[in-house]
């Protein structure tokens, strides 16, 4: 530096001081304004800043307290341009120790510093009203500490980098609560306790149940399973509160593929299931005994099927809502009928023979009739061969010859006219 007539030095570098001089070098009171802006004014020493002074940054920031060798050592108040404040002791420059930093959105932390960073026992109080209080490191809440949020959840456990890592118990605005192991802030491996008093234990992805787990239900149900984005997928078993069981495929938290499903009412599905219902091919086994096999749509036998009866009784072909519709082929106890079908009965074109009366209904003759049914009977034009020979043809209205009609006998006699509810009109009587 060169001295000036004013006891003003300006350095090489253009900063320049004004003040006390002793030994050539700056001592006792001065003021010292750098070229880059900022500007010191307090006690100097042997040339630097020493002793109590207040230094003003360019972007207007300003520190105010104890300096040694030129830089903040001690206690001091550092104020940021951008609202911040420090009221802290410092050490070479950086914050150390115990102190109080007041964010500019009103927040506040208090607690430990080291080599400039959060570190050690410590307390934010965010401006939304969150809290942590506990352990920091590096900046970052790190190791046991609390966190409890504005809108009710709250954190105890282990932190690492500002999250909740390793043990930690979470209880969540809704009322359920988490105990387990968090990974990078999220739940890994636990038990999620539900407010409605249900329960998860298992694996976690991303916040959710993911993998192996038990969910259980406060009414009773349960499943036990895989997992997947926080619903059934995968291989499971799902037992309701009445103490049916479903053992299979689950996609999209329903029983998606194969599965076999034994019910509280004794009936029990094999088969494929899509959406939650048997769907596809399959195998219902009723608790009368019956058995079918085929085609099923939403729970119930739809499409070609086969219907297995405990007395021997069998039914191949079509259904419609677990009744027999469209083709198909009825065999009896003493008789068949092959044909049409609606709604469960006889219906439109069919055969239907009877080969026991006794055993088909008692009442039926044995012969085979060959013709039109509706709603289970005969109905419109048709042919009855009947066991001894003879044979109607003509008109049939439910279920006896009615309108115009021969019957011929096992003989060869012939009676050709008008009938009336299954018996001859004579027109001459």
């Amino acid at each position: 530096m060169k001295k000036t007539s004013q006891e003003t030095f300006v350095s090489q570098y253009g900063d320049e001081y004004i003040g006390d001089i002793q030994d050539d070098l700056p001592n006792g009171q001065g003021t010292l304004t750098y070229s880059v802006g900022d500007k010191y004014v307090g006690n100097f020493k042997d040339g630097e800043p020493n002793g109590q002074g207040t230094l003003t940054y360019s972007d207007g920031g300003e520190y105010v307290g104890s300096f040694n060798d030129g830089e903040p050592n001690g206690e001091g108040i550092l104020t940021y341009s951008d609202g911040d404040k420090y009221v802290c002791n410092f050490k070479d420059g950086v914050l150390h120790g115990q102190g109080t930093w007041t964010f500019a959105d009103g927040g506040e932390y208090v607690g430990s510093f080291n080599d400039g960073a959060i570190h050690g026992q410590g307390t934010t109080t965010y401006s939304n009203g969150s809290q942590y209080v506990g352990e920091y490191k590096n900046g970052h809440s790190n190791g046991q500490g609390t966190w409890t949020f504005a809108d009710g959840r709250k954190y105890v456990g282990e932190f690492k980098n500002g999250k909740p890592h390793g043990r930690v118990t979470a209880t969540y605005s809704d009322g359920d609560k988490y105990v387990g192991n968090f990974k990078d802030g999220k739940p890994n491996q636990g038990t999620l306790t539900y407010s409605d008093g249900g329960e998860y234990v298992g694996s976690f992805n991303d916040g959710k149940p993911n993998g192996q787990g038990t969910r259980t239900f406060a009414d009773g149900g349960e499943y036990i399973g895989e997992f997947q984005n926080g619903v059934y997928g995968g291989k499971g078993t799902w037992i309701s509160r009445d103490g049916s069981k479903l053992v299979g495929e689950f996609k999209n938290g329903k029983s998606n593929g194969q599965g076999t499903w034994a019910l509280a009412d004794g009936r029990k599905y094999v088969g494929e299931f899509k959406n939650g219902n048997p769907d596809g091919q399959g195998t219902w086994t009723f608790a009368d005994g019956k058995i079918y096999v085929g085609d099923i749509q939403d729970e119930l036998p739809n499409g070609q099927g086969t219907l297995i009866y405990p007395n021997g009784r069998k039914y191949v072909g079509g259904f419609k809502n677990a009744k027999f519709h469209g083709q198909g082929k009825d065999l009896l106890d003493g008789g068949e009928y092959v044909g049409e079908f609606k709604n469960g009965k006889p219906h439109g074109q069919g055969i239907l023979t009877v080969f026991d009366e006794q055993k088909y209904d008692g009442s039926s003759d044995e012969g085979k009739y060959v013709g039109e049914f509706k709603d289970g009977k005969y109905n419109g034009q048709g042919t009855w061969t009947f066991s001894d020979g003879g044979k109607y043809v003509g008109e049939y209205k439910n279920g006896k010859s009615h309108g115009q009609g021969t019957f011929t006998t096992s003989n060869g006699e012939i009676l050709q006219g008008t009938w009336v509810d299954g018996k001859f009109y004579d027109e001459n009587n």
